[in-house]
């Protein structure tokens, strides 16, 4: 690797760890209001889905998801149901108990982060979408080519 390229490199991991601090109130919040954490969020957004497809959404191992999904179930968040065409795909359906705690979870508003989010310009806001999502697609690319995480 170029010495710019690694410099620049280090440059972004730091500014990511910068950004990643803020989320910390964030799971805070959200484990005093409904005890629930950050990727049991991403799940239930991604409802209805299946197991595999969760994972693979969410950069999670196929045990990992699993096991997200077995805690989210035992709530009565979630409900699982075997597919009768094909029973080795196990969908994952919210249930009215998720859709109103999802429905009562607003964590981000009013923090640090929601205040300069509204700061920035639109484009920057856009910029910073597109950045963010670009991102997270090249992570869980590599994550599914260095066979996932748990």
């Amino acid at each position: 690797m170029q010495p710019a390229v690694a410099a620049e490199t280090r440059t972004t991991l730091l500014a990511y760890l910068d950004a990643l601090a803020l989320a910390e109130p964030v799971q805070a919040k959200l484990w005093q209001l409904a005890e629930i954490t950050l990727t049991q969020v991403q799940v239930l957004r991604a409802l209805p889905q299946t197991l595999v497809k969760l994972g693979q959404a969410n950069g999670l191992s196929p045990t990992s998801v699993t096991r997200v999904v077995d805690r989210l179930e035992r709530r009565g968040l979630v409900t699982r149901r075997r597919e009768s065409e094909d029973r080795r795909l196990v969908q994952v359906y919210i249930q009215p108990a998720g859709e109103r705690l999802m429905g009562e979870i607003r964590v981000m508003r009013g923090t640090d982060i929601h205040h300069a989010v509204e700061a920035m310009t639109s484009e920057e806001r856009r910029q910073l979408t597109l950045s963010l999502r670009r991102l997270v697609e090249l992570a869980r690319a590599a994550s599914t080519r260095d066979g996932g995480r748990e």
